[in-house]
């Protein structure tokens, strides 16, 4: 009987917390944000990991009403110059007091980045870490996994390994040095290790040395910056490598580096940047500041840590919210330099002068764009469940990402018989990026190649003069598409001195000898002539749009092993 009697007993106790769980719950937040006891004005409260959210007044007071009623309610607060501070309300305590506070305002030179992944474990000590950070995690985060966090060494990948980490390890923004088309530009050498004769100088008595041609008599693997400048390491590492080069933007060799900077633009950097300095006329970075010589970065000189994010809630650690996260200013320090006055890279400019702006549509929205799966960034870490579509993926798809390139351009293919003649129309519309394309590096190309043939696949004469330009390809190859009918679009800069033609070697004084490329939302239209014989039976015409990552012979030159990649193809018949 007693037995039953405990059991009766625990039955109701249960029944009892679920009924005030079901029926008790928290319909409205009230509190104060504060700091060092003196009231904040203009913080952003807001229902964790939700659009409810509301701002204090001038006695640092808030209201929060509106969300849907809960039993225990997570609620954070922001305002810039202070990490996110949180709390919980409850049924019987929904007043809430957070206390804020500031972060580093200063930059330390001396930081010891944070590397993306700690490569050198065991397997054992890293099952042992996992579970020793997961059971910590679970039982308090910020009593117990927090302080067990700062006495380890930690990389990125132990609290975003299966997600943003995996993400960005595939990306290209994590090869840094190991990219080897950024190896054999930078030392003038093919995949091989070959590398081009030291660059010829000749002498003017106005201007002093100047660079020649390359001798057509001696092997040639193609341009390089050690080539031109061998006493100099530039200052391409301030993007490339800017862990490295932030102290030492001109002087850092990527030839002699061995640290966390080859591992690219690492998680650590994009999430120590405060801000990016732009001319306020021009809304562009000021001229050759490329990469981390344009951002200013907050890195930190002990404890706490300070790390910027695209969220204004995140509170479990020493976390902040920087809204220049979510812009594409963020982006502009290393995707809009000139060199010597030519403008090289432009993706950012030409983003800004496209309609894309007033839209509301930034570089994130398609190079980060929501997988529409990820609903948690560090699972089991201290992060919950979000909408996911409001989590930026990692992997950063640009020139190499086959679904993005076929999802650019579109492709507007007519043609009608006049006499004997086939007349061709061809319209390319860059529908989707939100910059020229191609864009940024001046080695991208991109191929319209169209061609007519009768019913028994024979090629009909061409009639007109809008063909490829040589640098398509000159040859008997099945990819030598210079000289047909079509239009290269690219951006061809030609060398001061040598007149070399195209050029990638931007490193070099340049100048811009034509640029065809397509901003965003235009529409670039040819027209094409062909002969029609007697009885050739229905004629097939058809337009490609090919991307090419270099011109052909930079490729034949450097040996890379780069496929063309067919962004669209429109076939018509005409009886």
């Amino acid at each position: 009987m007693r037995k039953w009697r405990g059991i009766v007993g625990i039955a109701l106790l249960l029944a009892a917390a679920v009924t005030v769980w079901w029926v008790w719950h928290v319909t409205e937040v009230k509190g104060l944000i504060l700091e060092g006891g003196h009231p904040l004005v203009g913080v952003v409260v807001r229902v964790k990991a939700t659009d409810y959210e509301t701002t204090t007044d001038e006695h640092g007071a808030f209201v929060l009403k509106g969300f849907p009623p809960a039993f225990r309610l997570h609620v954070t607060a922001w305002v810039d110059g202070y990490y996110v501070g949180g709390g919980v309300a409850w049924p019987w305590r929904s007043t809430v007091i957070i206390s804020l506070q500031r972060y580093w305002t200063s930059d330390n030179p001396h930081y010891a980045w944070i590397p993306p992944k700690v490569e050198d474990r065991s397997a054992l000590t890293e099952f042992l870490m996992r579970m020793g950070l997961a059971t910590a995690a679970r039982l308090s985060f910020n009593k117990l996994f927090l302080p067990l966090a700062s006495r380890l060494e930690l990389g990125c990948a132990d609290c975003h390994g299966r997600t943003i980490y995996d993400q960005w390890a595939a990306s290209a923004h994590a090869q840094g040095t190991n990219n080897i088309r950024f190896q054999t530009m930078y030392n003038g050498t093919d995949t091989r290790g070959h590398k081009s004769p030291p660059t010829r100088q000749g002498y003017n008595r106005d201007y002093g040395s100047f660079p020649l041609r390359p001798d057509p008599s001696q092997p040639y693997y193609g341009p390089g910056f050690k080539l031109d400048f061998p006493d100099q390491a530039g200052n391409c590492a301030s993007c490339h490598m800017p862990t490295e080069a932030v102290n030492a933007p001109y002087d850092t060799d990527i030839t002699r580096i061995e640290s966390t900077a080859l591992q690219g633009i690492s998680c650590d950097i994009c999430h120590k940047v405060a801000d990016v300095r732009v001319d306020p006329t021009t809304q562009l970075p000021y001229e050759n500041m490329p990469g981390v010589l344009s951002m200013k970065l907050r890195r930190p000189n002990g404890e706490p840590q300070m790390f910027f994010g695209p969220y204004d809630d995140v509170d479990v650690g020493p976390d902040t919210f920087s809204p220049l996260q979510n812009k594409s200013r963020f982006c502009a320090a290393c995707h809009n330099a000139s060199f010597w006055g030519t403008p090289i890279y432009q993706s950012y400019s030409e983003w800004l002068a496209s309609p894309y702006p007033q839209e509301g549509k930034t570089c994130q929205a398609c190079h980060m764009k929501p997988d529409g799966v990820t609903s948690n960034f560090a699972p089991g870490r201290g992060g919950v469940k979000r909408d996911p579509k409001t989590i930026f993926t990692h992997n950063f798809p640009g020139a190499a990402n086959v679904e993005l390139l076929q999802n650019t351009a579109k492709l507007e293919l007519s043609a009608h018989q006049e006499g004997d003649r086939l007349l061709v129309e061809v319209r390319v519309t860059n529908e989707n990026a939100g910059h020229d394309i191609p864009t940024d590096h001046p080695m991208r190309n991109i191929l319209l190649v169209v061609s007519a043939s009768d019913a028994q696949g024979h090629k009909l004469e061409f009639l007109g003069d809008q063909i490829i330009p040589d640098w398509g390809g000159v040859g008997d190859e099945p990819d030598d598409y210079g000289g047909r009918p079509g239009k290269g679009y690219a951006k061809i800069l030609e060398e001061r001195w040598t007149e070399v033609s195209p050029t990638a070697a931007y490193w070099n004084p340049t100048v811009i000898r034509e640029d065809t490329r397509i901003p965003a939302k235009a529409t670039d239209v040819t027209h094409y002539e062909f002969r029609l014989a007697e009885r050739s039976g229905p004629i097939t015409v058809e337009a490609k749009l090919i991307f090419r990552r270099a011109f052909k012979q930079l490729v034949e030159q450097k040996k890379w092993k780069l496929k063309d990649i067919l962004m669209e193809d429109k076939q018509v018949i005409v009886p």
